[in-house]
């Protein structure tokens, strides 16, 4: 999940925001404030990865504090003012919006800031199976999914399969925060690995998998579909 604020000094455009991160279970909205200072002393005791910040605001402006927040948070600079959009790219912004925007276009920065986390996973993240009898170390970016069935389950990754004695259920609440998603009883997929997806089956590595109706809310609230 992503933790939010909103830092916007006009009453309706903030309103605004409020409602759309509302709709997206991807995001946690931790505060929204009509200045710059406030949420400058806030995030003295809070930690936020994203911030929809607008440019123009009185004492303190978004691209002020946005030098001020450049190494610890993303930006999605929200504003009626497209002369600063090069200004705002400069400070590592993840988009740029561009009002009034509506929830599409709202929608698309998100999935940007989404993407960019996915890519930036390190590469020191992995996972030792049991293979025979030697553990055998797996990068979690080259799984593409993992097959169950019953106390076993395959992983289908770069170089080949690999079978293994555990169960779905012991890796969904290990990969879960780790960009992995459960669309049925028998699979678990790498959200990285995503080559396109419908209601009820998702491409991975050109493999057709299905999404049960159980798991089709969660799917699509991990891929940021409205509901």
């Amino acid at each position: 999940m992503i933790r939010c604020i909103i830092v916007e000094d006009e009453p309706l455009a903030r309103k605004l925001l409020e409602e759309y991160c509302g709709k997206l279970s991807s995001l946690e909205l931790l505060g929204s404030f009509s200045n710059g200072l406030g949420a400058l002393d806030f995030l003295k005791t809070a930690e936020a990865d994203l911030v929809f910040l607008d440019i123009k605001m009185p004492d303190l402006s978004g691209l002020e504090l946005a030098k001020l927040l450049k190494q610890e948070c993303r930006f999605i600079f929200t504003t009626a003012f497209a002369e600063y959009a090069l200004e705002g790219f400069e400070l590592n912004a993840v988009d740029y919006l561009l009002k009034p925007f509506d929830f599409a276009r709202f929608l698309r920065a998100v999935q940007k800031v989404e993407q960019s986390t996915l890519a930036s996973t390190k590469e020191e993240d992995f996972l030792f199976v049991k293979d025979g009898r030697v553990w055998r170390k797996l990068m979690l970016q080259s799984i593409y999914y993992i097959q169950g069935a019953k106390d076993y389950v395959t992983f289908h990754f770069e170089e080949g399969k690999l079978m293994s004695l555990m169960t779905l259920k012991e890796l969904e609440s290990e990969l879960s925060e780790k960009g992995f998603i459960r669309i049925h009883q028998s699979y678990i997929i790498n959200k990285l690995q995503i080559q396109s997806f419908s209601n009820d089956k998702v491409e991975v590595n050109a493999q057709f998998l299905p999404v049960s109706q159980s798991y089709k809310l969660a799917f699509k609230r991990a891929m940021s579909i409205p509901e």
